[in-house]
């Protein structure tokens, strides 16, 4: 799906939602955030999910929508930021030293300001509903919400390294490089932003294996846990 795609889909699921309640109070409709493991197949799970919830509900209702790797568009969308800033907030790459020289130079605003507008942009959306939201910390921004799913995907090295040479066409070295590089880099994004270990079973209502479960499988079982806060 292209970023146009993507955009026009994000717009339409806020249109749909300008008569909803204002954003106070407790979350109403169920939302799920997603952990994952590099190469976990979590966008392929994600849309899966939404595809099945969707087909449970009326025809009128409002769709459940994926918010995944243009999440940061949106974020920059709602504080009237340029699109550009994108590439200076990457949650799973270490952009310390570039993204310092860019603050001082005043070429994007700091990336601590962008980290609240992030948290700003996830919050709205889990209190909105029917939404899944991939990374950035979103279960531990929307852990207090009482109709959130929160789940984190792993699997096996092998298995997620022949995933992203399969999906993606790496090789070998580009797709082992990736994992570590996007792994090593997500732990950092909670570590340095919420204190917390990504890996803490403690943060999830679940992690799924997705070397031992199929995507439709994992997908399933979300759906499952979504049904029980609906």
């Amino acid at each position: 799906m292209s970023d146009t795609d993507y955009f026009t889909k994000y717009r339409a699921y806020f249109v749909s939602q300008k008569d909803r309640a204002p954003l106070t109070g407790p979350a109403q409709l169920p939302f799920v955030t997603l952990s994952r493991q590099a190469g976990a197949g979590a966008e392929t799970v994600a849309h899966l999910l939404a595809e099945k919830l969707n087909a449970d509900l009326p025809q009128d209702a409002q769709p459940w929508t994926v918010f995944d790797k243009n999440l940061i568009g949106k974020v920059l969308e709602d504080a009237d930021l340029p699109q550009e800033i994108a590439k200076h907030v990457r949650e799973d790459k270490d952009t310390t030293v570039q993204a310092l020289v860019g603050e001082l130079l005043g070429l994007h605003p700091s990336m601590w300001t962008i980290f609240h507008h992030t948290s700003d942009t996830i919050l709205k959306l889990a209190r909105l509903g029917r939404c899944i939201i991939v990374g950035r910390g979103a279960e531990i921004i929307t852990a207090k919400l009482k109709s959130g799913v929160h789940a984190r995907l792993v699997a096996p090295e092998t298995v997620r390294l022949a995933h992203l040479q399969t999906h993606f066409g790496m090789d070998d070295k580009a797709a082992t490089k990736y994992l570590h590089e996007h792994d090593e880099g997500r732990r950092r994004y909670l570590k340095t932003n919420f204190e917390k270990n990504i890996e803490d079973p403690l943060l999830y209502h679940a992690t799924l294996n997705t070397g031992l479960l199929t995507y439709e499988q994992t997908a399933n079982l979300l759906a499952s846990l979504v049904g029980q806060k609906s």
